[in-house]
């Protein structure tokens, strides 16, 4: 049996958890830029839409997508992890 450094490890244990929650999270995210998109479409219909709030609301669905993009970083880098232990065998 191998011993990890705990960095390792803890990468591993970060990374299998991150793909669990992979999918709900991108379903979750999907949702949420929906809902920025609906508030787009209602200040655009109402004339509402100025330079403030459409950089807001872009600034807001960045927000979203920087969560599940650190979510796939996270399932990458424990994947890699396992392959360097697994190599390491």
């Amino acid at each position: 049996m191998v011993d990890l450094e705990p960095k390792s490890l803890e990468v591993i244990q970060r990374g299998a958890t991150a793909a669990l929650l992979l999918e709900a999270q991108r379903e979750l995210v999907a949702a949420q830029v929906e809902m920025v998109l609906r508030k787009v479409d209602h200040a655009v219909t109402n004339s509402m839409l100025d330079a403030n709030l459409a950089v807001g609301l872009c600034h807001e669905i960045a927000a979203f997508r920087r969560i599940l993009d650190a979510q796939k970083q996270a399932v990458e880098q424990g994947r890699r992890a396992q392959v360097r232990l697994a190599e390491g065998e």
